[in-house]
């Protein structure tokens, strides 16, 4: 049996590492997955890493035992914790779960999975400056979806009560650090709304289920928020040789974002689902590459589903970018692609069909889109980055 072990000083970087050497193995099963009891630090992109490297893993090797470092009388902290829920939900049908000391725990994990749906259903207070909504389509009966967006009557289609329920999770427990931050909420909530709503219906639409349409066994999907203070130092050295780190060196970020004590705030929204990804869902054999068939989700109404929502005016990806313009960074990670658009860097402008390849899409990886190596992840992941006007 192999064991594999998130360790709590986890970075994006050794995550890389970590899913390029596991992912690389011979014969991997019968994996046991030691995670930690916390997490030292949370940076961008951090949370999405972790999933995509544990639902990639699953999917290649089915994970046979999650261990959690961590004693049976202190299990209540691990739900402090963002990738707790969803990990926990991802293996539950599958898997054995085990303390530090080999102790089952599953009895005692289904009481706190179910405490901690219903707190998240009822949008009550989460410890820490972050918030996650996360869908476990494989529980029977549709216990386990979370109903301000989708019910088993399909997706939550009102726009409005979504966005006027998250202004509530980001005023009440995410945005804590600065009344600022809470009046410039008031301006940019429908912006944040809309993300939420386009990103979240696109999960309904496209990521329980593989390419034929068949349900996917294992299948979470959700929207997590973090709030970020970085000092403007500390940020050159947790974004180092990324491309968040010119991101944060733009003019327009260090004149409105900046404050006096060298502190930029943002908001970090993910969008996740363990589905098939963008290029195996929609690949219809149309002579596009793989970027091209990324591009073309990000094209105005190219990703309609036939689902009966009430309201058409959703415009899927194209929208964000919109939203995004002049101001935000997007990240998509998908199959053996980990894609960005800096909307500071490079403004965004809507684009017909036939023009894809005027559409900028940058390789996270900076290596020129080679992906001969690369190893390919299960799931679509969307991490927005927002900042917020300078607070002092």
């Amino acid at each position: 049996m192999a064991e594999i072990i998130l360790s709590k000083n986890i970075t994006p970087s050794k995550i890389k590492d970590l899913y390029e050497t596991s992912m690389n193995q011979q014969n991997l099963k019968d994996v046991t997955l030691t995670i930690p009891n916390s997490i030292n630090k949370y940076t961008f992109g951090l949370l999405a890493d972790i999933l995509k490297f544990i639902i990639t893993l699953n999917n290649k090797t089915s994970i046979k035992v999650l261990k959690i470092d961590i004693d049976l009388e202190n299990i209540d902290f691990l739900y402090d914790q963002e990738y707790a829920y969803p990990i926990i939900s991802l293996l539950w049908n599958t898997a054995d779960f085990v303390d530090k000391n080999n102790l089952d725990i599953k009895a005692v994990l289904r009481e706190k999975q179910n405490i901690f749906f219903i707190a998240m259903n009822s949008l009550a207070k989460i410890k820490g400056n972050k918030y996650t909504l996360t869908h476990t389509d494989h529980l029977s009966k549709n216990r386990g979806l979370v109903r301000l967006l989708e019910s088993s009557f399909g997706f939550n289609d009102d726009e409005e009560q979504i966005t006027n329920s998250i202004k509530k999770i980001l005023y009440n427990n995410v945005l804590t650090f600065n009344k600022n931050n809470k009046i410039e909420l008031e301006k940019i909530i429908e912006d944040i709304g809309a993300i939420v709503y386009e990103l979240a219906k696109n999960t309904y639409e496209w990521g329980k289920t593989d390419s034929n349409s068949i349900d996917i066994p294992a299948s979470i999907r959700g929207v997590y928020f973090r709030f970020h203070i970085n000092k403007d130092e500390k940020i050159q050295e947790d974004f180092y040789n990324t491309p968040l780190e010119q991101f944060f060196k733009h003019p327009v970020i260090l004149k409105d974002s900046l404050n006096n004590q060298k502190k930029i705030y943002y908001l970090e929204i993910l969008i996740f689902d363990s589905g098939v990804g963008f290029i195996d869902k929609f690949n219809e054999k149309n002579d596009l590459n793989d970027l091209q068939i990324i591009k073309k989700c990000l094209v105005k109404n190219q990703t309609s589903s036939i689902s009966n929502l009430k309201s058409k005016k959703g415009l899927g990806l194209d929208r964000i970018l919109n939203i995004l313009n002049k101001k935000g960074f997007i990240r998509i990670s998908t199959d053996k692609y980990c894609v960005y658009r800096d909307l500071i860097k490079d403004n965004y402008s809507p684009i017909e069909i036939n023009q894809l390849e005027s559409l900028k899409l940058d390789d996270w990886n900076n290596n020129s889109f080679n992906i001969e190596s690369v190893t390919k992840s299960q799931g679509s992941y969307l991490s927005i980055l927002y900042p917020f006007k300078s607070s002092n």
